[in-house]
């Protein structure tokens, strides 16, 4: 018997990395799933791993399209609806850091990474809400330590994970009398796709000076995998009863990172 045994969960941005860790581990704890992401290709290969866990077609829904759109997000919340005939848990999760092949310092970068990393997710919870009360389930935003530190390199997306906490805090307070529970994970650095060439403005060698120089200022001096955030994702969405508007950060220690010389 799993922790999630008839409950219906919608994780956006789950064709990889920590969305499609997490699918799969609530859908083995016995969640009906709605997954979502920009490219087909990748979403039906999170559904074959679905499937060859032996989830049936019948505990899957699937979305494509940008999580920008509102319309992405209207069909994300009517397909799970309409087929599950309920929500309990919205788990968050699509983000960028940059927009490809755009000035990271623009406007128009500024302008895209906070559609997706803010206006979403408040557009989904406001969306989700209704349903949620009924089933008194509850919301993890995914953020990242970088909404609690200054990163120069990507300024617009620290202050789009900032915005997002505050985001978390301000509702628990609106949701709580609905009995929804609202609370955000903060990852430090995670194998992810996020940070490669082919989803960043980085190149090659810098995503490669970037990991390692995140190593360095990690205690436990390595990235975390997505399945280890997914872990900690369902221990928030189930037992965590008690606790609302939490920032929970997974970072092995980036956070109290303090580098001190080395004395004889």
């Amino acid at each position: 018997m799993g922790k999630l045994d008839g409950k219906v969960v919608i994780v956006t941005g789950s064709s990889n990395g920590i969305g499609r860790a997490t699918a799969v581990l609530f859908a083995e704890e016995g969640a009906s799933v709605t997954i979502h992401g920009r490219s087909i290709e990748s979403l039906k290969e999170t559904e074959e791993i679905l499937k060859s866990k032996g989830i049936p077609d019948s505990r899957i829904a699937v979305v494509q399209g940008v999580i920008e759109e509102e319309k992405t997000c209207e069909e994300i919340i009517q397909t799970t609806v309409d087929k599950f005939g309920k929500i309990d848990v919205l788990i968050n999760n699509a983000g960028l850091a940059s927009k490809k092949g755009v000035d990271p310092s623009s406007l128009e970068n500024y302008q895209y990474i906070f559609d997706v990393n803010v206006k979403s997710p408040v557009h989904l919870t406001q969306l989700a809400t209704s349903y949620l009360e009924k089933t008194k389930g509850n919301i993890i935003n995914v953020s990242s330590v970088a909404g609690l530190r200054p990163v120069p390199t990507f300024p617009f997306y620290a202050m789009s994970k900032a915005a997002l906490d505050h985001f978390c805090r301000c509702y628990s307070l609106i949701l709580a009398p609905k009995g929804i529970r609202i609370n955000n994970l903060n990852p430090g650095g995670v194998e992810t796709d996020i940070s490669n060439e082919a989803k960043s403005n980085m190149t090659k060698e810098q995503v490669a000076a970037f990991k390692k120089h995140i190593e360095s200022i990690t205690p436990m001096g390595r990235f975390s995998t997505p399945e280890e955030m997914a872990k900690t994702m369902l221990f928030m969405a189930t037992d965590a009863t008690y606790m609302t508007g939490t920032l929970v950060v997974a970072d092995g220690g980036m956070t109290q990172f303090s580098p001190v010389p080395k004395l004889n």
